[in-house]
């Protein structure tokens, strides 16, 4: 069970072997020596032995059942990085096995079905990490510190875009993320979760929403060659948020804009200054401050210091380990972030304000 021993070295199971594992988790994994990558599990065998060869994981330890990977006596650890409808199942065999837990975002495919899991973690006193990335980005984290110092004073508005191009590259097959049963929503819980836990991390959580979401690419060819199919989820999402202190924040995502490949903007205004977080200039954080410069401040980079700099499974690694970090994104967060996306899209079904549910 978690934490019935201390461990020096985390053996981790990854299921799922698609982008995010292997260009996220199994990337930082490789470089905590804390670490180590036992088993996989896939259901694609090709990339189960180009990613085991790479990994040199031994082939007893390759999985196409992840039932199999939880199941494993040389798995502390497991790694959900699967289409989201599987998240939730998955997550609640893995903690119900005593296994540590750090699964993707979404966290679910309903509210429901995310405070399915907590109420297991609950009963078997555990607790477990989702994958909010953003929190661990350092230009995020030295906004959060800039704000607590004062620096832009009170926070009145903020103003967030995720724009990408990936909905509009040629050629794009019908992929789970484009289909309603294996997706839930498209640039709502893939892109906007994000931009969610980063508002509620930098200004308080939200209170209400108004919102609307829409398809701009409706049929796309089949994966298995058999033809056209329909795209059933969100390309683009825009809303407007309260929170409950007052702060008013407006989202705009889409994955249909030429131009973009990861553009995630963020401007936290106050009434004595406002700070833009780019992530595509990871090391800088731009500031424009009464409270640090003059009457009339302009907008200028200040270098992000190396101490705000963080890594998501080095993050996880230390949990299982005992040692938990600051901001730890748990499944609490998770659950709340699940009430946000349900209630985004009541409010572009209905077109009106929707409150969250507590």
């Amino acid at each position: 069970m978690q934490g019935e021993k201390t461990l020096a070295v985390t053996r981790i199971g990854i299921i799922g072997l698609g982008g995010i594992a292997t260009g996220k988790h199994i990337s930082e994994l490789v470089k905590i020596k804390e670490a180590q990558i036992t088993a996989i599990c896939d259901i694609n065998e090709e990339k189960l032995k180009t990613v085991g060869d790479k990994l040199d994981i031994d082939s007893a330890r390759r999985f196409v059942d992840y039932h199999d990977l939880i199941a494993c006596a040389d798995v502390d650890a497991v790694e959900i990085c699967t289409p989201n409808y599987l998240h939730v199942p998955m997550a609640v065999e893995a903690v119900k096995a005593g296994k540590f837990v750090n699964v993707e975002k979404p966290l679910a495919m309903s509210v429901r079905e995310a405070e399915m899991l907590q109420h297991t973690l609950d009963e078997h006193k555990a607790e477990a990490m989702i994958c909010f990335s953003n929190r661990f980005r350092s230009t995020f984290r030295y906004a959060r510190h800039l704000i607590e110092q004062g620096a832009i004073g009170k926070i009145l508005t903020l103003n967030i875009a995720y724009l990408k191009d990936s909905g509009l590259r040629p050629g794009r097959k019908l992929e789970w993320r484009f289909i309603k049963e294996y997706a839930g929503t498209g640039v709502l819980g893939d892109l906007a979760v994000h931009l969610i836990d980063m508002a509620q991390f930098l200004a308080g959580n939200i209170k209400a929403v108004c919102s609307q979401m829409g398809v701009i690419v409706d049929k796309r060819p089949k994966e298995d060659g058999s033809g056209i199919g329909i795209a059933e989820t969100d390309d683009f999402c825009s809303f407007l948020a309260e929170m409950e202190n007052g702060v008013h924040a407006v989202f705009d995502i889409s994955r249909c804009v030429i131009g973009q490949t990861n553009g995630i903007r963020f401007l936290v205004c106050g009434d004595k200054g406002t700070l833009s977080c780019d992530v595509e200039d990871p090391d800088n954080i731009g500031i424009a401050s009464r409270v640090v410069d003059t009457d009339k401040p302009k907008m200028h980079n200040m270098p992000v210091p190396e101490e705000f700099f963080a890594g998501q499974e080095q993050c996880f690694v230390d949990f299982t380990q005992g040692k938990k970090q600051p901001f730890f994104p748990d499944i609490n967060e998770g659950v709340r972030s699940q009430k946000i996306l349900e209630a985004v899209e009541l409010s572009a079904k209905e077109r009106r304000w929707v409150d969250i549910t507590r």
